[in-house]
């Protein structure tokens, strides 16, 4: 009986002494990624994208040499727009993008387009860019919809165009969509998503018939919350 015992007894210690570092390990990285969860957790409160980081100002925004008619138009757009990076701890990228010049009234039409080379702002910092598009009638938009461009050319929203132009108010916006990296300073990881943003409702005054007409003071524009890739 006591042999039996004892033979029961050094089973048990094995037993133990098998299942005691399993235990261990197990326990020790539910921890760790518990820990690592609360962790990201943390920092997706203090610097992920819902905390809206990235803020937009147009600075300015005019035109010149605007010349239309009903079979002609051309342009050049200038726009002086300051990306600001509101948080600090987080390094912003934004990588080059195309921006467009759009006619509200012909449902957001882009009249001209321009590239953007790539951004870098660092927490509590900000990048001011000077961008200028060129439209002629003998080019071609860099970017957007070609087929949707000739059907604004050739229909009646350049009659349209024109129209406003001479009442001495055109109503216009900036769309952007530019992919982004939002990285922990400190880290090095962080997200990808896409950012999407727009300047509404510009109202471009005309002076006279000189072809020359800017927005009025400056505007805030907005930035949606992103799309993750």
């Amino acid at each position: 009986m006591a042999s039996l015992w004892k033979k029961e007894s050094i089973n048990l210690s094995k037993f133990l002494s098998n299942i005691l570092p399993v235990v261990l390990v197990g326990g020790l990285a539910t921890a760790i990624l518990l820990s690592f969860v609360s962790f990201s957790n943390y920092l997706d409160s203090k610097s992920g994208p819902q905390t809206e980081p990235l803020f937009l100002h147009l600075d300015s925004f005019s035109v010149s040499n605007f010349k239309v008619s009903n079979s002609s138009f051309s342009a050049q757009w200038d726009a002086k727009l300051t990306f600001k990076n509101r948080n600090g701890g987080l390094k912003i990228v934004l990588y080059a993008f195309h921006i467009s010049v759009c006619y509200n009234e012909g449902g957001d039409v882009p009249l001209s387009c321009a590239f953007v080379d790539e951004i870098q702002i660092y927490p509590k910092k900000e990048q001011t860019v000077e961008i200028r598009f060129d439209r002629t009638t003998s080019g071609s938009l860099s970017c957007g919809d070609h087929d949707h461009e000739k059907g604004f050319m050739e229909g009646q929203m350049m009659k349209k165009l024109n129209e406003d132009v001479k009442s001495g108010d055109l109503n216009l916006s900036l769309r952007m969509e530019t992919n982004a990296f939002y990285g922990i300073r400190l880290l090095g990881f962080g997200t990808t998503l896409v950012l999407t943003p727009n300047c509404q409702d510009l109202n471009v005054k005309f002076l006279g018939q000189s072809g020359e007409g800017k927005m009025m003071g400056q505007r805030n524009c907005s930035i949606p919350l992103p799309k993750l890739i």
